[in-house]
């Protein structure tokens, strides 16, 4: 009922609501590593998060894809990015994970006696003259929430939320009175951006909530992220919409999820020395066997991909993991990767379908966004592409974000790209939030994002193979075909 009322409000509507400079509001978003002292927790942390969305629950998902290779037990480290929030009159501040996986907002709660909340900003509801608590009967509604991360338990309420320059009266949020200690992170809490169907029974996910107090002048919030910071946009800019945005038509509704059309990678000899092609025994890598490699591979990967913007890797049907990860030269599933493939891995092109085959767009996921580490020379690196769970089902993480504005409309329940092409700097500041709102106490304020592309990657269909990228031997294509079948 929520999301077909917000549907039925059109663009004139909000044109006559809100003038052009209000409506909209941005905040800065810190980078920020989180220290996994097991590669393989990485792994398991996105399949028990998204067991709805994966259709399997964690047991069996576990069984699928046990691991007990050395570099399992290796350390790395996980991305997020996060951004200031307010709760409470007078405003009581939160650092939180934007998270486009979840639903639910919560913060520490001064109720929280172990030393996990101690360490971070805890709400006191007692401070604020704008807090209700959420009442079932006589007591206050307590419940716990699972997350691949660890668990919480919170207490449901409602209070005045600040994001930016906009606030929303009687928002509801959880007051965490548990956190494990995987949540002991730079940041005080999760801030849920998807659809109210994935919310906690008694919370409403506050960017619906804004959105049904007509306070934007679109439905919309969008993320831009670099390699050192970001921006979330509540809005439409004052500079107007995107031009170049190709818009994709969310698949199902619950999650902010695409269809995922293909892939394609560019080979050289070398990549394709790690692929089982036939060649002859006395030379392998010589001429004429090097004229029969296919200059460019499709890899044939359909599914649903969810985007992520909570989770660090892109979780792949196994098929699909096994062959990337042959071809970037990652072994143990991905968990031991060369470092030196950041600079000199292919890039890949994946390519996204809109409804009825209309808005292709391609997605470049370049070495330096798949290649995974923690900056300790002996710790090595990893792959991003991780075994999943079912063959048709995708979690499309950080790597998808990076160096690109991707935009999440609930009007129209679509996602849009926006590229940034290499020469092309986006500048990241809280210039549009108000005077007397800092989103952030020691961080600077300008934040440059750059594309480290050698192309502008503005490509909204699908690159045409050329005849000397199909032109190979029969038998190549017949088992290539066998190989990237999913």
């Amino acid at each position: 009922m929520r999301l077909s009322a917000i549907t039925a409000l059109s663009v004139l509507a909000w044109s006559v609501a809100v003038s052009a400079t209000d409506g909209y509001t941005s905040i800065h978003l810190r980078k920020g590593e989180i220290f996994v002292r097991h590669r393989k927790d990485i792994r398991r942390r996105v399949l028990v998060k998204h067991q709805q969305f994966l259709s399997s629950p964690w047991p069996l998902l576990a069984r699928r894809n046990t691991d007990v290779s050395p570099s399992a037990y290796q350390p790395s480290t996980t991305l997020f990015y996060s951004g200031m929030i307010s709760i409470g009159s007078p405003p009581q501040k939160f650092r939180v994970n934007f998270d486009t996986g979840s639903a639910d907002l919560w913060v520490p709660s001064a109720g929280c006696t172990n030393p996990v909340c101690a360490r971070h900003n805890q709400y006191n509801p007692g401070a604020s003259s704008s807090y209700t608590p959420i009442m079932r009967g006589q007591t206050i509604e307590q419940v716990g929430i699972e997350y691949g991360t660890g668990m919480v338990t919170i207490r449901e309420a409602r209070d005045t939320l600040q994001w930016g320059s906009l606030s929303i009266s009687n928002a509801s949020f959880g007051e965490a009175v548990e956190m494990t200690p995987d949540f002991d992170a730079q940041f005080d809490g999760l801030f849920g951006l998807a659809f109210p169907t994935l919310a906690t029974h008694g919370l409403d996910p506050p960017f619906f909530a804004l959105a049904d107090q007509r306070k934007l002048n679109a439905n919309r919030f969008s993320f831009t992220l670099g390699d050192s910071g970001g921006r979330l946009d509540l809005g439409i800019p004052p500079t107007g919409d995107h031009t170049s945005t190709t818009w994709i038509n969310v698949v199902q509704p619950a999650f902010w999820s695409v269809d995922i059309s293909g892939i394609e990678v560019d080979l050289t000899p070398e990549t394709a020395r790690l692929l089982p092609l036939p060649r002859p025994p006395s030379q392998p890598f010589a001429d004429p066997w090097q004229r029969m490699v296919p200059k460019m591979l499709k890899i044939k990967a359909h599914g649903v991909g969810l985007l992520d913007s909570g989770t660090t890797t892109i979780l792949c049907p196994a098929a699909v993991a096994k062959l990337i990860n042959n071809i970037i030269g990652a072994s143990d599933n991905g968990l031991r990767a060369d470092c030196g493939v950041s600079t000199t891995g292919p890039t890949f092109r994946f390519h996204l379908t809109g409804k009825n085959g209309q808005s292709n767009i391609t997605i470049p996921i370049a070495p330096n966004q798949y290649i995974l580490g923690d900056g300790v020379p002996e710790h090595g690196c990893m792959s991003a592409f991780q075994v999943g769970g079912p063959k048709d089902k995708w979690i499309l993480g950080l790597p998808f974000f990076m160096n690109r504005t991707i935009s999440f409309d609930v009007d129209n329940t679509r996602v849009g790209f926006t590229a940034l092409s290499r020469d092309e700097s986006t500048r990241l500041s809280i210039a549009g939030d108000s005077k007397d709102y800092s989103t952030d106490d020691d961080d600077g304020y300008n934040i440059v994002v750059t594309d480290p592309r050698n192309k502008p990657t503005n490509q909204v269909a699908p690159r045409s193979a050329t005849a000397s990228q199909t032109t190979v031997s029969a038998q190549v294509l017949a088992l290539v075909s066998l190989v990237f079948l999913v």
